[in-house]
């Protein structure tokens, strides 16, 4: 008898269900890079619209979100300048959406600092793939352990991570449509 639910590894990553978070005040990325990152989640499975946790204070941070806005990213403007403010309110908006919407099998974070070891702990208790993204100088042997050498990657080797999505990037102006429908 022939199983007819056996998928390949290409059309299993377009059923899996991908969230981004991204710490904008402490990761900046240019042009190309926030289009290499968005080329990687959508490789991963079906992106639901990226997060960029800002200061609207800032205004190198509103620029910065600015930008990303225009690729499809979500701006989640965080005026609290108490310290790990950011921090707190993305971890706080990823626990919600797992624990209102449990759909989700991979979630990326995109980290400039140290401060996410307890919600990587929670995501992988609930069975959801956490790739972690983060700068040199801030990373953590703690962090890379948690997720492992596979999940985890510095920002600056985005090129050479998705030198094989070329199509995608390509495809790039897809990219707020299809936030659009996901959020609807």
């Amino acid at each position: 008898m022939a199983d007819n639910h056996r998928t390949t590894g290409k059309q299993k990553s377009q059923l899996e269900r991908v969230a981004m978070f991204l710490d904008s005040q402490n990761v900046h990325l240019n042009q190309n890079k926030a289009k290499l990152l968005l080329a990687f989640a959508k490789s991963k499975g079906r992106l639901e619209p990226p997060k960029s946790y800002f200061n609207s204070q800032k205004e190198d941070q509103v620029a910065h979100t600015t930008r990303l806005e225009k690729l499809g990213f979500q701006g989640v403007d965080v005026l609290d300048s108490g310290k790990n403010s950011a921090d707190k309110q993305l971890v706080f908006d990823c626990i919600k959406r797992v624990a209102i919407k449990p759909s989700l099998d991979i979630i990326i974070l995109v980290l400039g600092d140290r401060d996410f070891a307890g919600l990587i702990t929670v995501l992988k208790a609930l069975g959801i793939t956490v790739i972690v993204f983060a700068r040199r100088e801030s990373a953590s042997k703690k962090l890379i352990k948690l997720v492992g050498d596979d999940n985890f990657h510095y920002v600056d080797e985005l090129s050479h991570l998705c030198e094989g999505l070329k199509s995608q990037l390509k495809n790039q102006k897809q990219l707020p449509i299809e936030a659009d429908r996901l959020s609807a």
